[in-house]
């Protein structure tokens, strides 16, 4: 389905500077988003480099996620979990997210692929001054620096988690569990679309994103579709295999057939594989969903991943956000069988998720919807003064405590390359270390 007609166009002389222009004019308002596929070519199916919107006013609740417009927003993990008695929630807060959070943009900025032209959507006469700072003068400053890092878990307390899993997939209850840790730290960030600007320079990835709701920031680096609707096509594209990149192109190319012949990491991918066909399934017409892609290869500046497509027709008594609320939350996310494994992690995990392991996307005036999983990210609270990053990693009756509590470890440490780059550090090789530096199939 074709894009919608812009109002006008622009040129785009320099796609780096209006990003930080657009972001650093944006910083005044409340609602703000901006999806950027990074120039990846990874993603086959998407026809939007960005997509940049603010508003003044913002909203949560469900049933304002109606299409007719162009609306912008996040579907918190926790959200999944409300009004139903049967999935515990976790007693430890995080950062909260109340509702669905969203808005319908005033000033909505589209950048189709392969195009230096900026495309205007919707463009509020009240908004003034956006066309005139994308000749201002930004310049990037170093984020201030933030505290420890904190793990939620302690070391005995993570292990105990790690047995509890591996029993209750002995016993039957799940094939696999995706355990989450989180590691807070405490320091104010005077402009965090800053952080997610130096954040897409060391690690591009076609589904990154930056948010603003309120006091609330999400400054993610997903590699990972949740799941994109477009001409009634319902199409999910789970992530379950990873490999480190080679220092040089030989290694490199050996590590990708590595993965790509690896029984163990095609296993845990087309179980997540036969989770999103099921999910697809109860949306979609009978016999209709189809399997495109299966291991598929994709490369990432830090990573290589197996990446399965999944897609299907939705059924035409189906509304497009009954759908996307129905299969949420992503099932890489969760583990096998989706529900059980959902009441688990709230028995597991001390804190709430939040918006870990949720969505953030868009949906069109036609229906048309995209959404990433909300996955390799940062999530500050001004309020609190408070920065969120969580690992995970897919438990199964194989696992190693002691080896998984090392790579959480691991993988928060990995969030310093984002303060050592530009200070004095090389950065090639904070990027050969990069956010996040993970070499195993079950890291998330």
């Amino acid at each position: 389905m074709p894009l919608p007609s812009p109002l006008f166009e622009l040129p785009l002389p320099s796609p780096e500077q209006t990003r930080r222009h657009l972001l650093a004019w944006a910083a005044s308002f409340p609602h703000v988003c901006w999806l950027d596929n990074c120039g990846s070519e990874a993603d086959a199916y998407g026809e939007i480099e960005w997509l940049f919107g603010v508003s003044r006013a913002g909203f949560s609740r469900t049933e304002d996620w109606q299409p007719g417009q162009w609306t912008m927003g996040v579907l918190p993990y926790d959200w999944a979990l409300l009004g139903d008695p049967r999935l515990p929630v976790a007693e430890g807060p995080g950062i909260e997210w109340p509702g669905l959070p969203g808005f319908r943009p005033e000033l909505l900025l589209l950048r189709p692929r392969n195009s230096d032209a900026l495309w205007v959507m919707v463009d509020h006469p009240e908004l003034k001054g956006w066309q005139a700072c994308l000749e201002s003068n930004s310049q990037p400053t170093p984020p201030p620096g933030m505290g420890e890092f904190v793990a939620a878990w302690d070391r005995p307390t993570y292990l105990q988690a790690v047995a509890a899993t591996r029993e209750y997939i002995r016993n039957g209850d799940c094939y696999e569990l995706n355990l989450a840790q989180l590691f807070s730290a405490s320091g104010q960030l005077a402009q965090p679309w800053e952080l997610f600007l130096r954040l897409i320079g060391i690690s591009p990835v076609p589904f990154a994103g930056y948010f603003r709701h309120g006091k609330r920031h999400l400054i993610c680096a997903s590699p990972e579709r949740f799941l994109r609707h477009d001409n009634a096509a319902l199409l999910a594209q789970p992530i379950k295999g990873t490999a480190r990149r080679g220092k040089t192109v030989s290694e490199d190319e050996a590590l990708k057939l590595e993965l790509a012949a690896s029984d163990k990491e095609r296993a845990e991918n087309v179980m997540i594989v036969d989770l999103s066909r099921h999910d697809l399934n109860r949306f979609c017409e009978p016999g209709s969903v189809v399997v495109p892609h299966l291991f598929e290869v994709q490369s990432f500046a830090q990573v290589h991943q197996l990446v399965s497509t999944v897609q299907g027709q939705m059924r035409g008594d189906v509304k497009p956000m009954e759908a996307l609320l129905g299969i949420f939350p992503p099932g890489s996310m969760t583990g096998a069988p989706k529900f059980r494994v959902m009441q688990l992690i709230g028995e597991l995990e001390p804190v709430r998720r939040g918006l870990y392991a949720g969505s953030l996307g868009y949906v069109r005036p036609d229906g048309g919807f995209d959404f990433n999983v909300v996955i390799r990210s940062l999530i500050y609270d001004e309020e609190q003064r408070r920065l969120d990053y969580h690992v995970g990693g897919a438990i199964t009756y194989d696992s190693v405590a002691e080896e998984e509590y090392a790579e959480t470890l691991l993988k928060a440490k990995a969030i310093r390359t984002l303060w050592a780059v530009g200070e004095g550090g090389d950065e090639s090789d904070e990027k050969s270390n990069g956010l996040p530096e993970e070499g195993r199939s079950d890291s998330i």
